[in-house]
């Protein structure tokens, strides 16, 4: 038996008692989804996100967002139906160039070995 599998057994019914009583609770929001047809809570704890304007305005328009600031506040839902549309779409921060550096079109990699 490892240590892992001992710690299990002397842990017994105490961690399961505690996400039972976690679980009972009903959590209530703070900050709320800056979409507008969308009504749940956006807090972290429960799996919320913050994201550009900018990116929201790409899949919501100009009128589906609440509120014009930096960062909009998207619940869980909300986030993964963003998700869902932009799946196709290259991403952001990925390299233009093909060379096998990322830096440029026909670089060679220069190792120490092949030096003279």
């Amino acid at each position: 038996m490892g240590f892992k599998s001992k710690a299990r057994k002397n842990r017994g019914e105490t961690s399961k008692v505690a996400l039972k009583d976690k679980d009972s609770e009903v959590y209530e929001g703070q900050i709320k989804c800056d979409i507008i047809e969308c009504n749940n809570w956006a807090d972290k704890i429960i799996g919320g996100r913050k994201m550009s304007y900018n990116r929201a305005v790409e899949v919501w328009g100009t009128s589906g967002v609440s509120r014009k600031v930096g960062k909009v506040s998207l619940c869980k839902t909300c986030y993964r139906s963003w998700k869902k549309e932009k799946k196709g779409e290259p991403k952001q921060w990925t390299s233009k160039s093909s060379g096998p550096l990322g830096n440029a079109p026909n670089s060679i990699p220069v190792r120490s070995f092949d030096q003279p």
